[in-house]
């Protein structure tokens, strides 16, 4: 009964393209979520923002770059 069979699906080499395009997409979706999280608890430990004691804005910050604190 071969008539009636259903011809088998090949992949084609654009399938391949699209389908590694979407694993790439997912790789860096993954990155850039961990880089975000990671950010955010920098920012709710006080480590990193506009009012942190190691930032630089609006002067040297705490340390400048010759090692002197400032009190």
């Amino acid at each position: 009964m071969g008539i009636f069979k259903k011809p088998k699906y090949e992949e084609t080499e654009t399938d391949k393209q699209i389908k590694r395009q979407l694993a790439d997409e997912e790789k860096d979706r993954i990155k850039k979520e961990t880089k975000r999280k990671e950010y955010n608890k920098r920012v709710a430990k006080g480590m990193v923002g506009s009012r942190s004691m190691f930032t630089k804005a609006g002067g040297k910050g705490f340390y400048d770059d010759e090692g002197n604190t400032y009190s």
